[in-house]
Formats: C-alpha cells, sequence, structure tokens
C-alpha cells in the first residue's frame, strides 16, 4: 500500500477531488491518503473510498458537546437501522428519527421519550439539561455513522496514534512555516506573487535545515558538487 502525505489546510472536498483525480490519473491505486482532521470527516472519508478507492487516513472530530454529557456518547447508543430507532443503555428506545439538513449534508434527529428520560436516573449525565428535556441525537446515515463511530474508537487506541504518527514530520514542517516562517502572512498582492512567497518560503526553510545537519567546522565525506551555472555566474559578476 503506498502512502500519501501532505499538509491539509481547511476542510475542502474540491481540493481533495482534484488531488485523487491527479493521483489516479497516474495509475496510483490502493492509496492511504493521510491528512489531518480538517479533511477526514465522515463525509469526505466515504466521498473517498466510493469515488476514488482511496482510504483517507486521519482522526475524526470527538462530539464538541461531550463535555456537557459525560455519562453517555453517541457511540453507547444501539441503532436499528431497520427500525429507524436508538436504544440507549438503560433499554429505552427512541422515537423513529426523522430526515433533517446539517451543514447541508442530511442527517438524522433522533429523540428519546421526555418521560423517560425524566425518571433515569442518569439524565443530568446523559442530556445534560435540567428543564426535563429527552435525548437529542443526531446521526449520519448509516455508511458515514459507521465510519465516525469506528474511527472514534480506534483514534484512542495506541496502536492508531502510532500508525498517524506518519504525518509527524509533515505537521512539524508546517508548523514551522507558520510560525518561525510567516507563510500565512501575504506580503505581497496578487497570486504570482503570493506563490513566489511561499516558494522561496520552503526554500529558505529547507536551507535551514540543511544548515543543521553539518555543525561549523565539519564537512560531509562526499567531494563538494561542482558550482553550477547559476553560481558561476554570481562568482563572476561578484568581481
Amino acid at each position: 500500500m503506498q502512502v500519501v502525505t501532505r499538509p491539509a489546510p481547511e476542510q475542502d472536498i474540491d481540493a481533495l477531488d482534484r488531488i485523487h483525480q491527479g493521483l489516479t490519473g497516474q495509475g496510483f491505486t490502493h492509496l492511504e491518503h493521510v491528512v489531518d482532521g480538517g479533511y477526514s470527516g465522515p463525509d469526505s472519508i466515504y466521498r473517498a473510498q466510493q469515488r476514488w478507492g482511496i482510504t483517507l487516513f486521519g482522526p475524526v472530530r470527538d462530539d464538541p458537546r461531550a463535555g456537557q454529557r459525560p455519562g453517555f456518547a453517541k457511540e453507547d447508543v444501539q441503532i436499528d437501522w431497520q427500525a429507524r430507532t436508538l436504544t440507549c443503555p438503560h433499554g429505552v428506545t427512541s422515537l423513529p428519527w426523522k430526515p433533517t439538513l446539517g451543514d447541508g449534508h442530511l442527517r438524522l434527529s433522533v429523540l428519546f421519550p421526555r418521560r423517560a428520560c425524566r425518571e433515569c436516573d442518569d439524565r443530568i449525565r446523559c442530556t445534560g439539561n435540567v428543564d426535563g428535556k429527552g435525548r437529542h441525537i443526531f446521526l449520519l446515515p448509516q455508511p458515514q455513522q459507521e465510519i465516525q463511530t469506528g474511527i472514534r474508537r480506534e483514534q484512542k487506541t495506541d496502536q492508531w496514534r502510532r500508525r498517524y504518527a506518519i504525518r509527524a514530520g509533515c505537521e512539524a514542517t508546517a508548523s514551522e512555516t507558520v510560525h518561525a516562517r510567516g507563510l500565512r502572512r501575504c506580503r505581497y498582492r496578487g497570486l504570482a506573487k503570493t506563490h513566489v512567497q511561499h516558494v522561496l518560503t520552503a526554500a529558505g526553510a529547507n536551507i535551514i535545515r540543511l544548515s543543521d545537519c553539518f555543525p561549523p567546522g565539519t564537512s560531509t565525506s562526499c567531494r563538494p558538487r561542482s558550482p553550477g551555472q547559476f553560481l558561476q555566474l554570481c562568482q563572476r559578476l561578484a568581481t
């Protein structure tokens, strides 16, 4: 299996499609594309697999409201895709879910009976509210929901973390160019000049890293390469 890594900015499905189209167009198959959390949402993972046959490998965001509901997470309920209901750890079954939209995508809105939640001893830890409402859960469509549930469990294991450590060098490089080299601050106007700035920033980062490989007073074991035409021209102009 071939592994592809790249710095990932804010999630952009169109950008992923362009990358995957280019990879598959060059004959690359059975790829695992290692990305950061900005790209590895359940919808993106499902789309990459179904459309391009590429596996996106990266973390899936945890429930942003998990701290308000320390008792039971969405992963703790049993899903009956045929009956279109959920069953909580205490055995209470929800009402049949209803389709809805979330961020422009299909979602499934699930409500548990208010009375059952009011009488539950774990109500506050589960629903996170004190006004007696029932637990409300949003599900993704079945393929995406199974992806989200599976990855949320796996990414907490040491085995998953060791696999994802392959991005360490990529993340460190992105962090260096952003925080130490000012990559995100444009000094020029126009895409062409901005592109030149990015290229020079990357080149400068490489030169700094190369200079750290050989401390002052040391030299490589290989013969130095003969000066190129550009360096020769600079030397002639300097004299």
